[in-house]
């Protein structure tokens, strides 16, 4: 694990884990089976292809792996779900601002 995850641009993050692995973390269209809530979801991508979604509801997170995270072995759930509280910390520090 130990990632560091910080803001990229606006509403996107940047996860970088020691050994040169990078993740990015957009901010997500509407997935059918997942995003039906208006929950605020975040796609992880990684090795240009989406591996993961990351959706928060009240004060929890839920994290799915997506078929393609296979292929990266080097990203394992675990290391999804750091990334996942980092940026829960991330936008409950921004969103204390406002």
């Amino acid at each position: 694990m130990k990632w560091t995850v910080n803001e990229w641009v606006a509403e996107s993050y940047r996860a970088r884990k020691v050994g040169a692995l990078t993740a990015y973390i957009y901010r997500a269209l509407k997935w059918p089976d997942f995003y039906t809530s208006g929950a605020p979801a975040y796609e992880v991508k990684y090795g240009g292809a989406t591996i993961a979604l990351i959706r928060f509801e009240g004060k929890g997170a839920t994290v799915k792996s997506l078929e393609a995270a296979a292929r990266f072995p080097e990203i394992n759930d675990l290391d999804l779900v750091e990334i996942a509280l980092w940026v829960s910390k991330l936008r409950g520090a921004c969103s204390g601002l406002n």
